[in-house]
């Protein structure tokens, strides 16, 4: 009896200490876990704190710029010669969009655009929230569109600025135009782009875990800064004759191009400026390859017979040459070598 009751005790003890055993493994691993836990916590509430929040915040807020109102231009007398207006601009939300397809084809047909195109470009960004449809519409666009019926959600207008000249294609070359981002190319549009396109604002909004806007911060806005008017030294009734007389001249010699210049001698002041062939800045789009160059300021000549009175100035006040005095040009042309000038 005394060594069966040995042999339970052993078996006994062999057994609490498995059991001990087993429970420390378990408390061993429960602490690494709660260790790495821990340090994880850490890692992410002191280490990696500013680079979370700022994710955090990024992700929560959304900054949006508020452009500024391009100045307008006018010539000397006041009159408008450029100006800005406000236009509705399409978009959509290609990730809400259940049927592109449908939604291609009805936008499409009230904007006379490609819906085939339309619906590769919805394909394409599928997973975005904001896709360009077709920017600046007219009016009669832009009710088209609201009399669809369209998704809610799925579309929207943003107000944009366009560039509008009342003049038409009067002084085409001295002013430029604006591109559909508003950048200006060529004349006063460029060269004095950062008088005319004032300071962009913004606006700050706040976003929930879908992206949608549910808030904008008032306190955070920064209105725009429209930019200045510029005014010209340029007359648009000598414009608009020299303009006529340019198109004379195209009209009866049929020449490839043709310039002309009218300055004020007592200033220098331009007064007139213009360029043939020439383009409608309203509708750049229908310019011909050659229209887009002022050839005033842009060609280069060779002085020729305009230096002439320079020389003979020179002679008559230093007695070189009699007002009386004649000399013989050779009828116009000279031979030099193999070249006739």
């Amino acid at each position: 009896m005394i060594g069966h009751q040995t042999n339970e005790t052993a078996s006994e003890s062999i057994a609490a200490a498995a059991i001990y055993r087993r429970a420390m493994v378990v408390v061993f691993a429960v602490a690494v876990v709660w260790l790495v836990l821990a340090g994880r916590l850490m890692q992410l509430q002191w280490l990696q704190k500013e680079q979370f929040a700022g994710a955090a915040s990024k992700q929560r807020l959304l900054i949006e710029d508020v452009p500024a109102r391009p100045g307008d231009i006018v010539d000397r007398q006041g009159r408008l010669l450029a100006t800005t207006v406000s236009t509705s601009s399409l978009f959509a939300v290609p990730k809400l969009i259940a049927e592109p397809w449908g939604f291609s084809q009805a936008v499409a047909a009230a904007l006379n655009i490609d819906a085939d195109r339309l619906f590769e470009r919805l394909g394409q960004a599928d997973d975005r929230q904001f896709i360009w449809v077709k920017r600046r519409l007219s009016e009669e666009e832009a009710e088209k569109i609201r009399q669809i019926d369209l998704p809610k959600g799925t579309w929207g207008f943003r107000e944009e600025y366009r560039r509008h000249y009342p003049q038409g294609s009067l002084a085409a070359h001295v002013l430029g135009l604006r591109d559909i981002d508003g950048v200006g190319k060529g004349g006063v549009e460029e060269s004095l782009s950062q008088v005319l396109c004032g300071t962009a604002g913004r606006r700050l909004f706040q976003r929930d875990s879908r992206g949608r806007v549910f808030s904008q911060e008032s306190e955070n806005t920064t209105p725009p800064i429209d930019g200045l008017t510029v005014r010209l030294t340029i007359d648009s009734v000598l414009q608009l004759y020299t303009e006529r007389e340019l198109d004379r001249v195209m009209e009866q010699w049929k020449p490839g191009s043709t310039c002309a210049a009218v300055l004020d001698p007592k200033t220098g002041e331009v007064l007139a400026m213009a360029s043939r062939p020439t383009f409608n800045p309203n509708s750049p789009q229908d310019a011909i390859s050659t229209a887009w160059k002022n050839r005033t300021i842009a060609d280069i000549y060779e002085p020729g017979s305009t230096i002439k009175p320079l020389f003979v100035a020179y002679g008559l006040e230093h007695g070189l040459l009699q007002r009386d005095e004649s000399f013989n040009c050779e009828n116009g042309a000279y031979r030099m070598g193999r070249r006739i000038l």
